[in-house]
């Protein structure tokens, strides 16, 4: 194999997270951010209306651990990037082949009494 298709190969195996904004607002992203995870957008709600900034997918490759907990740890502060603080899990897969997978939606509570 060339070093060019090594290179490629790694950059695949490597490059299992991805973090896509949702709608065209564009939110700052935060700093000295730790997202709180809920387990539903239900669940997300309860707590007041929502806005969804982006859609996070990650698998727990890499780790030690591959169970669907590993993998949400190992992404859910990726919301910070788009400006959110919260994540819900949309989906999840404990995987067939050994590496668990997530997808998560970046959110942040919108504000009420015009502050």
């Amino acid at each position: 194999m060339t070093r060019i298709g090594t290179f490629a190969a790694l950059l695949v195996l490597t490059a299992c997270a991805s973090v896509q904004p949702l709608g065209s607002g564009v939110a700052a992203p935060l700093t000295n951010c730790t997202a709180r995870v809920f387990s539903s957008l239900e669940s997300a709600r309860a707590n007041g209306e929502i806005e969804e900034l982006c859609l996070i997918t990650g698998t727990s490759s890499g780790s030690f651990s591959h169970t669907v907990a590993t993998a949400i740890q190992k992404h859910k502060d990726k919301a910070c990037e788009c400006g959110a603080d919260n994540v819900y899990i949309q989906a999840q897969d404990a995987g067939t082949l050994g590496t668990a997978s997530v997808t998560l939606i970046g959110f942040r509570y919108k504000r009420t009494g015009g502050k």
